[in-house]
């Protein structure tokens, strides 16, 4: 089963900054979270993400996973090439109630971490193969990627984005989830909006959305 974390505002320690920690740290900065880096060494995109305040930063030389009681992280993601210290992590986060993931053991982890098709930092697709082949996984994404980015336009993208404001806006007067749900379909099939959408006009679209609601019965 794969499910979608609400990691916003929570903090997401990753441990390790060679290439799987790196992968792990974009995968999470789309996610609105707080990102800690923790490793015995940086690299030049670590830097890059601190000055730009991204991530955060700690360097640490690594023996074994004491240095998690500082924290209270949701969720901890061990990506050093040493499997044993990895399942130290993995096992002193579950000890702290903490989701944990190791790279070199997904059997082992509170769950797998599926290869991601990102859109415009709106869509994520996710590709699992439930930890059984990570590579195959890596596979089929390159496989569909291109597809997905193709069939997905713009003007799908403004429409995610109008639906989240228009749910918004619905929660403040419509009393009920049958009556939001009703609304949200409304908005998204009105000719109207969409014709906005499609030339761009979001902030337009969202005055639409608020005129409809007004008028909505």
């Amino acid at each position: 089963m794969i499910v979608d974390l609400h990691l916003k505002g929570n903090l997401v320690i990753v441990v390790g900054s060679g290439n799987e920690g790196m992968k792990k740290v974009n995968s999470l900065l789309t996610q609105d979270c707080e990102i800690l880096v923790i490793s015995s060494s940086s690299n030049p995109q670590i830097t890059k993400y601190v000055k730009q305040g991204k991530i955060k930063f700690k360097k640490i030389k690594l023996n074994n996973a004491s240095f998690l009681s500082k924290y209270k992280p949701y969720l901890v993601m061990a990506t050093t090439t040493d499997k044993s210290l990895n399942r130290k992590i993995v096992e002193g986060a579950r000890k702290m109630k903490s989701y944990a993931y190791a790279s070199d053991d997904p059997e082992n982890s509170d769950f797998a971490h599926p290869s991601v098709i990102n859109i415009a930092d709106t869509v994520q697709v996710a590709v699992s193969t439930g930890g059984s082949s990570p590579a195959m996984a890596k596979k089929i994404k390159a496989k569909t990627e291109s597809f997905l980015k193709k069939s997905i336009s713009k003007d799908d993208i403004y429409q995610i984005k109008l639906q989240k404001f228009a749910r918004f806006e619905a929660k403040q007067v419509l009393p009920t989830q049958l009556d939001r749900k009703k609304f949200l379909y409304t908005v998204m099939n009105e000719k109207r909006v969409k014709g906005l959408l499609k030339q761009g006009k979001y902030k337009m679209a969202q005055s639409q959305v608020k005129k409809m609601l007004r008028e909505w019965k």
